[in-house]
């Protein structure tokens, strides 16, 4: 069991083909962190990429960045593989193109025990998203909300922020690793009596986002039926 210090901020940043995108975007997760004046960890979560994701993050190594490798495809995997290498209680949750920027991470939700607090795009503002995407979310949320009897409107954004000392509890019940992973970590929390909160985001909507609208549904309703199962 690890052990976590109660101080400071992990930021877990999954990757998979980010060559692109990675060094500007620790960059600015550091630079942040650094004018706030916080105590931090960046982990880099390598996961499968096939491009030069793994050089570049090894390039950009130093006292608070630390890159690892999640070999079992997932971005759940990737996430449970950024927490167990966490040494703080504060973990946040951020996609590596930053289509939810660092700065809606709030300094005074650290330490705020026991909760989790997840970016919502429905309370705030969503750019660029393609109309057929917008109509597949809002199913996808509606069926979720039906099944699983929650009020959040949007389980599937990449900005989430858990701040607890229940950490390897929770490494430990994380199962899943594709698209429903998002709402296994949030039932994982309720049934851990966590306070679930929405903030607003402005989310930039990535073209080159890895869900495939013809493949996924079938996944996601056979995980759908999975989690339902676990709760």
């Amino acid at each position: 069991m690890t052990t976590f210090n109660s101080q400071g901020l992990n930021i877990i940043v999954p990757c998979f083909n980010e060559q692109d995108n990675l060094q500007t975007t620790i960059k600015k997760i550091k630079d942040w962190c650094i004018l706030k004046n916080l105590e931090f960890q960046i982990i880099i979560v390598n996961n499968n990429s096939t491009d030069k994701t793994e050089e570049v993050a090894q390039r950009l190594v130093d006292k608070n960045i630390l890159f690892v490798n999640e070999k079992k495809k997932g971005k759940g995997f990737a996430v449970k593989k950024g927490m167990m290498n966490a040494k703080y209680n504060n973990v946040l949750i951020i996609d590596a193109d930053l289509s939810t920027d660092i700065d809606h991470l709030k300094v005074d939700w650290l330490n705020t025990y026991n909760s989790l607090i997840i970016g919502s795009r429905p309370l705030g503002v969503e750019i660029g998203t393609p109309f057929i995407r917008r109509v597949y979310g809002k199913v996808l949320n509606y069926l979720i909300r039906i099944i699983f009897s929650i009020e959040i409107k949007d389980t599937q954004c990449g900005f989430k922020f858990l701040s607890t000392n229940k950490l390897n509890e929770i490494i430990n019940e994380i199962e899943f690793g594709g698209f429903i992973y998002d709402l296994d970590l949030i039932m994982i929390c309720k049934k851990l009596k966590f306070k679930i909160i929405e903030t607003p985001v402005n989310y930039k909507f990535d073209e080159n986002s890895s869900v495939s609208l013809i493949r996924d549904p079938f996944l996601i309703i056979k995980d759908l039926i999975k989690l339902k199962k676990k709760f």
